[in-house]
């Protein structure tokens, strides 16, 4: 049965939207992110509008689809290298905590990994009993990871 991992992570102080954590350490979600864009043909972007530059990111690599659902701005496209380097390089908004408030991460229609509330709430999918034991320790070495918890999988698709 595949599984999913969701991180979590000791918070730091809130940023001046009040919705989004500064953490003290983002080495972890690039080394994280890096490895499932590997993986990854295409994203969502979840933004709400004073994501300013977010969704000048979501401009430029993506298209905005319509949401009726919720009030987010929502952008969608494929993984180009341009966009790689995007989210392993500028991924943070200029008040210090990651700018995307969800970034998704699919193959197929298969969720590979969400990165929602700004980085608060991340979790990779679709990994054997094994690949999830390696996360978990991988983790480890990173003091502001809590804890990684493993979850059997139902399917997940895009929204």
């Amino acid at each position: 049965m595949l599984q999913y991992v969701m991180f979590i992570i000791n918070s730091g102080k809130f940023a001046s939207n009040n919705m989004a954590h500064i953490f003290e350490d983002y080495t972890w979600w690039i080394g994280l992110v890096k490895k499932v864009l590997k993986k990854a043909e295409t994203f969502e972007m979840r933004l709400w509008s004073d994501d300013v530059e977010a969704i000048e990111s979501g401009l430029k690599y993506g298209t905005k689809v319509n949401n009726k659902e919720t009030e987010e701005i929502v952008f969608q496209g494929k993984v180009t290298n341009d966009f790689e380097i995007e989210v392993q390089e500028d991924f943070m908004s200029r008040e210090g905590y990651i700018k995307w408030f969800t970034l998704n991460l699919y193959r197929g229609e298969k969720l590979l990994f969400s990165s929602g509330h700004y980085g608060d709430e991340t979790l990779v999918f679709d990994l054997s009993e094994e690949e999830a034991h390696r996360i978990q320790e991988w983790a480890k070495q990173y003091p502001v990871i809590k804890r990684v918890d493993v979850y059997n999988e139902t399917i997940r698709t895009k929204f």
